[in-house]
C-alpha cells in the first residue's frame, strides 16, 4: 500500500512539472507607435494628412505597393526620398509599412 501511494506521489510530482512554463519570462510584446513614427519621419514630407507636399500623396499607397516594396522604398529611399534603413527599428519599419500598404 505504501509502494502504490508512493508510486502515485512521484507520478504526479513528475506530471506536474511536465510542460509547466508558466515561470519561464516571455518576451514582451513589441508596441510601435506608427503615428508617431509617421510623425517623426514622413509628415515633413509627405504632409499631415498623407496629402504630399515635398514628397508624393501617399493616402493609397497601398494601391500601388506592397509592404515589401513600401519596406524596400523606406529603407533604400529613392525618387528624391531619403534612405530610413539605420533611423528606424526593424520593428518600426515593418509596422509602418504594413500600415501603408493598408491604405488603399
Amino acid at each position: 500500500m505504501k509502494l502504490k501511494l508512493f508510486g502515485v506521489i512521484v507520478l504526479a510530482l513528475g506530471l506536474s512539472a511536465c510542460g509547466n512554463k508558466q515561470n519561464e519570462t516571455q518576451p514582451a510584446a513589441v508596441k510601435v507607435d506608427v503615428p508617431k513614427i509617421y510623425q517623426n519621419f514622413c509628415i515633413s514630407c509627405h504632409g499631415n494628412q498623407l496629402q504630399g507636399g515635398q514628397g508624393p500623396n501617399i493616402q493609397k499607397i497601398g494601391e500601388r505597393l506592397d509592404e515589401a516594396e513600401i519596406i524596400k522604398r523606406i529603407q533604400k529611399g529613392g525618387g528624391g526620398m531619403p534612405p530610413f534603413q539605420v533611423a528606424l527599428k526593424e520593428e518600426e519599419l515593418k509596422a509602418l509599412a504594413s500600415w501603408l500598404a493598408g491604405l488603399k
